[in-house]
Formats: C-alpha cells, sequence, structure tokens
C-alpha cells in the first residue's frame, strides 16, 4: 500500500516537471565490509572489528609510529588494496603489528551483532518502554529505538556497560508488577 501510494506521488510529481530525488534507508553497522586479499586491508580490518578502533584512530597511530602524516582516506584505500605511495609498504605493515602488539583485542569481537542487539532489547521491551530502557542505560532513546530495529550493531564495550544495567532496572520493574 506504502509502495503503491509513493510510486503515485513520485509519477504525478514527474509529470508536473519536479525533479525527484529518493535517499534509501541506511543499514549502518550492519553492511558487510569488502574483502580483499591485501595484508594492510585485513590487519586495518582487524584492528577496526576485533580491537574497536576507528580508521581516525588507525591514522593516528600509524602517523605517530611512521612519523608521516597518514590520512583517514589513505587508511581507507589501503583496506580496499591500494598500496601505500608515501610510506614503504613493509615500513606500514610492521606499524600496524606493532599497534596490534601494543594494544588489547576485545574478547568477542569490538561489535554486538544487530541481531543479538535487537533480540535483547525485544526482550527488555516485554517488561520496559523505550524511555525506561533508554533511562536504565544511560542512552538516548533513538539510539534504543535504532537498536530495536536490528539496524544498528553496537560497540561491545559499550554494550557490556550497557546491558548489567538495564537488567537491573528490568528486574525491579518486574518484580513491582509481580507484586501489584
Amino acid at each position: 500500500m506504502r509502495d503503491t501510494l509513493l510510486n503515485d506521488l513520485i509519477n504525478t510529481l514527474e509529470r508536473h516537471g519536479c525533479e525527484i530525488k529518493v535517499s534509501i534507508p541506511t543499514t549502518r553497522g550492519r553492511a558487510e565490509r569488502s574483502s580483499t586479499d591485501s595484508d594492510l586491508g585485513r590487519r586495518i580490518n582487524t584492528l577496526r572489528d576485533e580491537y574497536g578502533m576507528t580508521l581516525a584512530k588507525i591514522a593516528e597511530l600509524l602517523t605517530s609510529k611512521l612519523n608521516s602524516k597518514i590520512s583517514v582516506a589513505s587508511v581507507n584505500a589501503w583496506t580496499g588494496g591500494v598500496t601505500p605511495r608515501k610510506v614503504p609498504y613493509e615500513r606500514v605493515q610492521g606499524a600496524l603489528e606493532e599497534i596490534m602488539e601494543e594494544h588489547e583485542a576485545i574478547e568477542g569481537g569490538a561489535w554486538v551483532a544487530a541481531d543479538e542487539v535487537k533480540a535483547t532489547v525485544d526482550r527488555w521491551m516485554e517488561v520496559m518502554t523505550p524511555r525506561q530502557i533508554a533511562v536504565a542505560a544511560d542512552e538516548a532513546v533513538t539510539s534504543i529505538r535504532s537498536w530495536h530495529t536490528g539496524n544498528h550493531r553496537v560497540l561491545r564495550t559499550k554494550w557490556n556497560r550497557v546491558v548489567p544495567l538495564v537488567e537491573q532496572m528490568r528486574e525491579v520493574i518486574q518484580k513491582r508488577h509481580g507484586e501489584t
């Protein structure tokens, strides 16, 4: 029904000479990263997925290790298989190894899968409102709603902080409802 109405609206507007721009809903946090055969790409993706680092953080660490300004765009290009130009490949590879040795991987990976987040929030919502969950988690209601749709995965460090807080509040609410 909604698609039919939307198509009718678009057709009507186009008949009257209007230019239509349509944006596709994002699936931020759920899309698979492109795979690459590059050792640099694999190491960078490991730092992101298992260590929870952003491209900006990786670029910052590489800049200090290599004594050469490394941009986020360069790090992003390397994940796609582009070969470094300013700094020798082997030096970049060695610096990434050093970064991995100096930092600790997050047990279970840096990200909690979106479907796991959604399932947990669904269970919480059997007892609690999104607002109550947000208060317990010290997060925005919009974050809770996006977790509930399954469109976002969550950093494991944040999830490990949030889950016990919400579970505690859930138990209190359950007990209160059980007494009435």
